[in-house]
């Protein structure tokens, strides 16, 4: 119980830690219900303590959206992604791309490699969306990498960004990111993309979307070894 609340406790504080002004409320935007901090601190562990006697414990991905005023008071909308297992319970966004088949398309890497994506494949592919101001494309990189070491041979693993190649060289010289990179592909990015990046797409051997899913790992994801072990199970499924 205590390891759950400081779980949460620190994913909290982790999510909030910005200039903005500490909320009073928070509103359930999936109810509409209104909650005082203490109450809010309380709806978080209910749903550990709900499961408290599963095998699979459930994964949140707390999602705050911007402050509202009502009178003196500051309430924080918010949603939320419950996982348990490999099932979402419940997801705040609609990914209708999910089963989108990708059409047979050809690029040129920043290594001047011909890169095709969708269509009939070898191998299933991991496209990142990334762009380089994006403060959670950066943290997930060297998840991102682990998974690029171990499935290298079984997997592509492609980069895209709307970014111009110059600055992304300058970028890569100075952290790792260990995909393929095409840049300059804006038209493609909203063809393929559904949210604000970071964003992870798996595409199976037939070019169909088959999963979409946001940072690796969530800033609200206390252990990176259990987000990566997610990402590695919807690889062996597409493998």
């Amino acid at each position: 119980m205590k390891r759950f609340i400081l779980i949460i406790t620190f994913a909290f504080i982790i999510s909030c830690s910005n200039e903005s002004p500490e909320p009073n409320y928070y509103k359930n935007l999936y109810t509409g219900e209104v909650l005082n901090k203490t109450e809010f601190e309380k709806f978080q562990i209910s749903f550990y303590l709900n499961y408290k006697d599963s095998i699979e414990k459930p994964k949140i991905n707390w999602q705050f959206y911007k402050l509202e005023k009502s009178s003196d008071s500051l309430i924080q909308n918010f949603k939320y992604d419950m996982r348990i297992g490999d099932e979402y319970i419940v997801r705040a966004k609609e990914y209708k791309k999910i089963g989108m088949k990708i059409p047979k398309q050809n690029f040129k890497s920043i290594d001047g490699k011909d890169i095709v994506i969708g269509g009939n494949q070898n191998k299933p592919t991991l496209i990142n969306l990334w762009f380089i101001q994006c403060p959670g494309c950066i943290a997930e990189m060297p998840a991102l990498n682990r998974l690029k070491e171990k499935y290298s041979d079984k997997v592509n693993f492609i980069a895209l960004t709307y970014e111009k190649e110059e600055d992304v060289r300058k970028f890569l010289n100075k952290r790792e990111f260990e995909f393929t990179h095409i840049v300059n592909v804006e038209p493609f990015l909203k063809e393929i993309g559904s949210y604000p990046y970071p964003e992870n797409i798996f595409i199976d051997r037939n070019g169909q979307i088959a999963n979409i899913e946001g940072p690796l790992p969530s800033h609200l994801d206390m252990d990176a070894d259990v987000a990566i072990e997610y990402f590695e199970r919807i690889i062996e499924k597409l493998l």
